[in-house]
């Protein structure tokens, strides 16, 4: 992969401090993240940025303070100044946590993915194994099926390192087993390693995992749609008929107590309470969904 200007310009600035400080972890989070560049050019793009970030928050808070709310005759003392003027200093070091976590949040995400894929990959990959056709053809074809998306990722990453980096194929299934973000995959490519050099018939343990694997996926489906029955009963309860009733009751004692306090209440209830419940739904029906 060529390297951007930035990431050029940052590893050039930081590459001392980068190659000396990059770890494991970091490096194994961007290779699970399929991400293209070292975790070295990363780290310094990650410094370069949080320096950045905290230079122009720097600037923008210098002007808001010394000069936008001077301007309006609002004057802040030195232990309020020192501590707006601190804030880019904080800013600056959240970008830097913050970017060191979005490789390893990619890769979890990535592993979702994969899982949700596997089973109906798996019956492609038992469909080809019956026809006699070899691991590396298997993969090279999945590479190529955009259907199973991150899996067939995956099994691209496998060809690549047989076809331009000449690795035999069970050592770049064993290299992808340890980068891959799924527990599955991975437990599916250590099984295949283990059948092959054992001797073990391909076609049988292909055919074992994918009804293995599609169970296993009708559980979790049949799972969800019992929670989001159970979701679709609490939202009809707090959400319909426990507003409708509200609705009804704090009229009615209004009407009968003369006390028309009450009203603050359910304007509350109204633009605040309802709103809320709903977003609320939506949004841990949408979460569940897409984990689905």
């Amino acid at each position: 992969m060529t390297l951007k200007k930035t990431h050029k310009l940052a590893y050039k600035w930081f590459k001392k401090f980068a190659e000396k400080k990059v770890n494991e972890k970091l490096e194994h989070d961007l290779e699970s993240a399929h991400s293209e560049i070292r975790g070295a050019v990363y780290l310094s793009v990650t410094i370069l940025y949080s320096i950045l970030g905290m230079i122009i928050s720097f600037v923008a808070l210098s002007i808001l303070v010394f000069i936008i709310l001077p301007s309006i005759d609002i004057y802040l003392n030195n232990i309020m100044t020192g501590f707006f003027l601190f804030l880019s200093v904080l800013i600056g070091v959240c970008i830097y946590l913050i970017s060191l976590q979005i490789p390893g949040f990619t890769a979890k995400s990535r592993g979702k993915k994969i899982d949700q894929n596997l089973p109906y990959a798996l019956n492609f990959v038992s469909a080809m194994s019956s026809a006699g056709v070899t691991p590396t053809e298997i993969f090279k074809s999945l590479s190529k099926q955009e259907i199973y998306g991150e899996i067939r990722e995956e099994a691209s990453w496998i060809y690549r390192d047989v076809a331009l980096l000449g690795t035999d194929i069970l050592t770049a299934i064993k290299n992808n087993m340890n980068r891959t973000p799924s527990e599955k995959f991975q437990e599916f490519l250590q099984g295949l390693i283990v059948t092959v050099t054992s001797g073990g018939s391909l076609k049988s343990y292909f055919v074992a995992k994918a009804n293995q694997f599609m169970i296993e996926n009708r559980q979790n489906q049949k799972q969800f749609i019992e929670t989001l029955s159970i979701m679709a009963e609490s939202y009809v309860t707090a959400a319909v008929a426990g507003v409708l009733l509200l609705f009804i009751v704090i009229p009615i004692m209004m009407i009968i107590s003369g006390d028309a306090s009450q009203l603050n209440f359910l304007y509350v209830l109204i633009f605040l309470v309802v709103p809320m419940i709903h977003l609320g739904f939506s949004y841990v029906i949408r979460a569940m969904s897409m984990e689905a």
